[in-house]
């Protein structure tokens, strides 16, 4: 592949584009990529009852109905109960849209993967369930990053279940061996846990780097890689195998991220396949196609797109 990719590149790969926000004083971060909208003044919504502590509630926006989760209460924040946020970031992640409720929206700051700080490496063994990462704007600001995907997999379990592997094709995975790229723990112990049920070999990986470490020490029939992950993300890993010494080894890009101009990216870089989060009957499907030689129809990225363009209303618990 020629180095006019390493310039394509450029405009958005491994590049990181973080809105803070704030919680009870505490700095939060999101991509951009993941929001689609913020209220300013969320003035009313639905409160539902009986519903987990940590949803409050469901507002209408242009013909859809959403449901508004308090970070603060999943976090395990205390705030004043004489206040409430009055922000809400509406975001998608598995091809669904939801509210997070927050105080305050502040700044957008551009990084590189690169820049971000594995929580691993902060925290080692003490608990940190839901930071996934950290970022300085400064020497004296943190911003910490959330996995949220893993937090909307706790608040509906369903969704882990409805979007276990159906695939009901003779895939025998059998001697395979697949590189996993994925910084989300929920979402990687999924596809670990899928994969090894069909006698897949997986080596997982939480960043872009040690994957590539990986790639380089031994071949692989298939790579399966996240856009987001600290260090290097999965457009930037893409273009080092296809400038490898094995540049044939199919990748799909399996992530929560729609944006259009990701996904072009994704298939200049000759990405084999585009596959949205938790469309697990598709992977294994699409999986089972690469590995056996076989090319995935083009047809793929369109569906994939189109799979999930009614937004899904999925309940939460």
């Amino acid at each position: 592949m020629s180095l006019d990719a390493e310039s394509y590149l450029k405009t958005g790969s491994n590049e990181l584009r973080v809105l803070e926000y704030q919680v009870s004083g505490i700095i939060f971060g999101i991509n951009i990529l993941k929001v689609s909208k913020i209220v300013n003044d969320l003035a009313k919504f639905t409160r539902m009852p009986d519903s987990h502590p940590a949803i409050a509630g469901v507002f209408q926006d242009m013909g859809m109905v959403i449901p508004v989760v308090n970070l603060a209460a999943i976090l395990g924040i205390e705030v004043d109960r004489d206040s409430e946020p009055d922000k809400l970031l509406v975001t998608e992640f598995f091809g669904m849209h939801v509210g997070l409720w927050v105080d305050r929206v502040d700044w957008i700051h551009h990084f590189g993967w690169e820049d971000v700080i594995d929580a691993e490496h902060v925290f080692g063994s003490l608990a940190h369930k839901y930071t996934i990462g950290i970022v300085k704007p400064s020497e004296d600001r943190m911003v910490q990053l959330l996995d949220y995907e893993s937090i909307l997999l706790d608040l509906s379990p369903q969704l882990q279940i409805r979007n276990e592997s159906s695939y009901q094709g003779a895939a025998d995975f059998t001697g395979k061996r697949i590189l996993v790229a994925e910084d989300s723990p929920s979402v990687r112990i999924m596809l670990v846990n899928e994969l090894s049920e069909l006698g897949v070999e997986v080596v997982e990986t939480a960043d872009g780097q040690t994957a590539w470490d990986a790639f380089q020490k031994e071949p692989f029939d298939l790579v399966i890689s996240d856009v987001e992950m600290p260090r290097m993300d999965g457009l930037a890993l893409t273009l080092k195998i296809r400038q490898s010494d094995r540049p044939k080894t199919p990748v799909i890009v399996y992530s929560s991220i729609g944006d259009v101009g990701m996904k072009s990216r994704a298939r200049f870089l000759e990405v084999d396949a585009h596959i949205t989060k938790l469309n697990l009957s598709l992977l294994i499907e699409t999986a089972d196609k690469l590995m056996r030689g076989e090319k995935v129809d083009q047809g793929i990225w369109e569906d994939t797109i189109q799979k999930r363009k009614s937004v899904e209303t999925v309940p939460l618990d």
